[in-house]
């Protein structure tokens, strides 16, 4: 019977005023029940931090904690700090789970005895109706069987949402605080740091995309995103050399997404496309042959042999 593991989810919460009673009502609702929710109010400027009190103050499984604002990365580990359970997910305000999110994830522990479970995530933009995927599957891997997963984006991506995980592990390996992209520099960690990782296909984690935000303009996010790539293949020419080439799969599907979302004046003004240029002309052909990459990064590698130019003209493709 489920309901053994008590689970921390730590929700953290900036200028969300919009999306928050979502995000909270979805964990309100929950099937399993075995849980509390931290909100953690990262400094919001809006009614958030008041809105945040009310449910607390109506529900006992809900607490509250108020910070000066430090961004996403010390929310998350700040709300650590208060976490009871054996286990933890994090959970962004600008997103929602479905009812039975907790339960499968659960479920997926004790069907492999999984040291961390993961669920689908589908993504969305505002405004757009969300497409869960309808091919349903569950596998369990190894940690480093996990990462190379991971790094080939099969399965496995590198969101640190959408995850049960123990606490211990969540506190030995906190976030980096100022950075974007903070999951590419963390959830590589979790998963080196375990024996078995369960993961689901079936879509429990729906992820809003907001066109606009900064996530989706270049500065300092993009070049966060690009220092990422390479701290991935550094780490694993250090540590996993067998992961070496997925982890390039990774930096060519991470470079060729900041190429593509950004005009190349915009790039040339930050002194960054020739970095981004050189590397995928450099690796375009071994790309076109591995055949573990993902068809999407292999049709870009074949373009790019035509010319960059290309590759432009098709970015929808992507």
């Amino acid at each position: 019977m489920l309901g053994n593991v008590k689970i921390s989810i730590i929700v953290s919460i900036y200028k969300v005023e919009k999306y928050i009673h979502t995000c909270v009502k979805s964990l309100i609702n929950q099937s399993y029940k075995n849980y509390e929710i931290i909100l953690v109010d990262d400094g919001s400027p809006d009614n958030c931090p008041s809105i945040c009190n009310e449910y607390a103050s109506n529900y006992d499984f809900i607490k509250v904690v108020h910070k000066k604002n430090g961004g996403l990365s010390d929310a998350r580990n700040y709300g650590l700090n208060y976490a009871i359970g054996e286990y933890v997910t994090f959970v962004d305000s600008d997103d929602y789970v479905s009812e039975d999110y907790l339960e499968v994830l659960v479920g997926l522990k004790e069907k492999y005895n999984a040291d961390i479970c993961v669920g689908g995530l589908c993504t969305f933009f505002e405004g757009e109706v969300p497409n869960p995927s309808k091919r349903i599957k569950d596998a369990c891997f190894t940690g480093l069987e996990a990462l190379e997963h991971m790094l080939y984006q099969n399965m496995l991506d590198s969101s640190a949402c959408a995850m049960i995980l123990p606490l211990t592990i969540a506190k030995k390996n906190l976030f980096p605080v100022g950075k974007y992209h903070e999951d590419d520099f963390t959830t590589y960690k979790y998963y080196t740091s375990v024996n078995k990782v369960a993961v689901t296909t079936k879509s429990v984690y729906f992820y809003l995309q907001r066109r606009g935000s900064i996530m989706h303009a270049f500065g300092r996010a993009s070049l966060d995103e690009l220092d990422a790539a390479d701290n991935l293949v550094s780490i694993c020419k250090s540590k996993w050399p067998q992961l070496v080439k997925a982890a390039y799969s990774k930096k060519f599907s991470d470079y060729c997404q900041v190429l593509l979302s950004t005009d190349e004046k915009e790039l040339r003004k930050f002194h960054v496309y020739t970095r981004i240029s050189s590397f995928l002309n450099c690796y375009k052909q071994k790309m076109v042959f591995d055949c573990k990459a993902r068809v999407k990064n292999r049709i870009a590698a074949i373009i790019l042999l035509l010319g960059e130019k290309y590759l432009r003209t098709i970015k929808k493709l992507l």
